[in-house]
């Protein structure tokens, strides 16, 4: 998303230039603490106009050595790079291969899934902390060929909605899109798997504006607050490969796999709206995620007499390459002569850990139920916690 627009950059360098010190990288509250101190005299010489009537009468307040500015920004996606959708393309394609090895398994199948994750963010330097739910689900069609051979395609829905930590505000997401995807078995236990899709993405959000200044004899005086809103939309491309080995120990499969995972993301640059004086209008922004990971699979098969319960886990070691800290450019709607500044982003972790445990039921006529659940470990401000139910019917 280009959500670059909510938090960094042009604010930096126009405080650097306003101040004739060096820019130093800085969160959207700091920014905008600074902008707006001192009469604003770091929105322009002397803080002058033109403004709009909110903000000039911020502007007008009596002269503060500082200020506080708060409010929950745009910064709620996980940055997560391999979904729960193709996750779960992967589970359907490992047991249609292993159906089609083992009894033969041949032509359509159905599948769908409904999920739910509970998404963490802590209170950072340069970001607003969030608690996020996410319900969605998939559903898709494939085709065996032949043990070698598997294809298909899904459409997938998401509905994120979630609170900005202490400052209120929050927000509500939808995304929605298809993907394609494909398997190939070149050799006996060997195996890999094509993902590529598109994703709409849009966008609302509610943040709680708030500019603080400082009133003698040590009091905070209240200059302006109150709620602002926001809506826009997005796109996303992604392209995943991944690969690995199966081997088979009796009823025990276990093997490495590997595998990288592309996207590109924007965010429509918007205006929020409201009548603070404190409304921001954010430019495009742009993420571009490439991860690569490297985790071992293990399963087994246990026969009853209605049918096969297969226990499986895995764990994946994932890093991430292209995903740095971004600078977000933005102006103040209010004033008039369009000055932009920037605000700065989280810096992604480089390096954490996804694990995941489940079951599958494998009974008679091609029916196949599952449960999943999968854990995020060792990012450093995040945390997440996953849940997927699922059936699939081959024909």
């Amino acid at each position: 998303m280009r959500i670059r627009a909510l938090c960094m950059a042009g604010v930096a360098a126009g405080l650097l230039l306003a101040a004739g010190g060096r820019a130093e990288a800085q969160g959207l509250t700091d920014v905008m603490s600074r902008l707006l101190s001192n009469n604003c005299a770091a929105l322009g010489p002397g803080g002058t106009g033109p403004y709009g009537p909110e903000l000039a009468n911020i502007c007008a307040f009596p002269p503060t050595g500082g200020g506080a500015s708060s409010g929950g920004t745009a910064g709620s996606e996980s940055r997560l790079t391999t979904t729960t959708a193709e996750q779960r393309l992967q589970r359907r394609t490992r047991e249609r291969r292993a159906g089609a090895s083992a009894d033969g398994d041949r032509g359509f199948g159905f599948f769908a899934s409904a999920d739910y994750e509970k998404f963490d963010k802590d209170n950072t330097r340069f970001e607003t902390g969030f608690v996020r739910d996410t319900v969605g689900g998939t559903f898709g069609v494939d085709y065996v060929l032949n043990p070698s051979v598997i294809f298909g395609g899904a459409f997938t829905y998401a509905h994120e909605f979630g609170d900005y930590d202490g400052v209120g505000g929050g927000f509500d997401h939808d995304s929605y899109g298809g993907l394609l995807f494909t398997s190939l078995s070149p050799l006996p236990g060997f195996f890999v798997d094509l993902t590529a899709g598109y994703i709409r993405k849009d966008y609302g959000y509610e943040r709680r504006a708030s500019f603080i200044a400082p009133a003698p004899p040590g009091g905070r005086t209240v200059a302006a607050f109150g709620a602002t809103e926001g809506d826009t939309h997005g796109d996303e491309i992604r392209v995943g490969v991944s690969g690995g080995y199966d081997f088979t120990f009796g009823a025990v499969t276990i093997g490495p796999r590997l595998g990288v995972n592309y996207r590109d993301q924007t965010v429509d640059g918007f205006a929020e709206s409201g009548r603070t004086g404190l409304e921001l209008v954010y430019d495009n922004q742009n993420i571009v995620p490439l991860t690569t990971n490297a985790g071992l699979f293990g399963a087994v098969a246990i026969s009853t007499g209605f049918g096969v319960i297969v226990p499986q886990a895995s764990v994946e070691y994932v890093h991430e390459f292209l995903d740095d800290q971004r600078s977000v450019g933005f102006r103040l709607a209010q004033d008039l002569g369009g000055r932009r500044f920037l605000f700065q982003t989280d810096t992604p972790d480089r390096d954490y850990v996804n694990l995941s445990v489940g079951a599958s039921v494998v009974l008679r006529d091609g029916l196949t139920a599952f449960v999943n659940y999968r854990e995020l470990l060792g990012y450093r401000d995040r945390s997440s916690h996953a849940v997927s139910l699922g059936v699939r019917v081959a024909f």
